[in-house]
């Protein structure tokens, strides 16, 4: 009986410390300025005239939350970040496959992977860093000023996204 009432308590206290966990980060993420975590679809127009241009790309596992961060220089993209059934790759219209049950289609415009006068960038086009929840990324297109890139995930999940500068980022984080 002492042991049944020890595993019980010991998962209201796990219970406890993950709602405990959850209220924090949204109490930081508002204290922050940071957008809330939800399903919705999030879109924003680019910031600058000029075309961005993709620079780098990081990934990290966190604690809560995976974390996806889109590098530019030379302007600030729109973006439109949603759920979607399938990624389509353009410009060829093909499907785009992806690890994972569920896929978070990335669009940034006013940019590219590539230099103003074509040439290719030292960027690679799919990273498998196996976090909790982003399993892979993988781009999708890079036409006439539309970069595109599908996240493959283990389930649908809260995400945010967000702008930073110095230098221009913009930043998807998606929940465990």
């Amino acid at each position: 009986m002492a042991a049944r009432c020890l595993a019980l308590h010991s998962r209201r206290r796990v219970a406890l410390v993950f709602v405990v966990s959850v209220a924090a980060l949204a109490g930081a993420s508002s204290a922050l300025g940071l957008p809330p975590f939800n399903r919705l679809p999030k879109t924003s127009p680019p910031l600058t005239v000029s075309q961005a241009q993709l620079s780098a790309i990081g990934l990290s596992c966190n604690l809560l939350y995976d974390r996806v961060v889109f590098h530019f220089r030379f302007g600030t993209p729109g973006y439109d970040v949603r759920y979607v059934a399938k990624v389509i790759k353009d410009p060829s219209g093909l499907p785009l496959s992806l690890l994972g049950n569920a896929r978070l289609l990335v669009v940034l415009h006013d940019a590219r992977a590539h230099t103003a006068s074509g040439g290719s960038l030292p960027i690679r086009s799919v990273f498998t860093p196996g976090c909790t929840n982003v399993l892979q990324l993988k781009r999708a297109g890079d036409f006439e000023g539309v970069l595109s890139w599908g996240i493959g995930l283990r389930h649908t999940a809260g995400f945010r996204v967000f702008r930073l500068t110095n230098p221009t980022r913009v930043v998807i984080d998606v929940l465990h």
